[in-house]
């Protein structure tokens, strides 16, 4: 007769931490980074791609979230997204709220163009998804 396998009492939850670890994979760069704003419940529109030459990137793509005007853009390296990281202002122009921050070889910059966000919750929360991205 065979005997019952004993079992790990932390074994039920290993599926779901694999799971959890694994949301997002597969997908890299700029959309991995769009998914992050959407799985966060953030309001995102469709992003396009966008001209990269004024940010002197590889890639860009821009759109909403939460009804800030976005930017993401994918570098060649570390050393170019952070030249990008000046060429930020002059995407943002005059709006009078914008931010840009550089994660790796993605720098995003989003610009309350409309005024919607008077009291900036909705760039802190933005802010707060992106920089919480790990590296993939």
């Amino acid at each position: 007769m065979a005997q019952p396998m004993n079992r790990h009492p932390f074994a039920p939850y290993t599926l779901v931490l694999s799971v959890f670890l694994c949301v997002g994979c597969g997908k890299k760069g700029l959309d991995a980074d769009i998914k992050a704003f959407k799985d966060a419940g953030r309001d995102v529109s469709e992003f396009s791609s966008t001209d990269p030459a004024p940010m002197q990137a590889k890639k860009c793509k821009q759109g909403t979230v939460d009804q800030l005007t976005v930017l993401l853009c994918e570098y060649a390296s570390r050393e170019a997204a952070e030249n990008g990281l000046r060429n930020a202002a002059t995407w943002a122009g005059e709006s009078p709220t914008w931010l840009s921050l550089k994660r790796d070889k993605i720098v995003f910059v989003a610009a309350d163009r409309a005024e919607s966000d008077p009291h900036g919750k909705n760039l802190t929360a933005l802010t707060k998804v992106f920089r919480r991205m790990v590296k993939k």
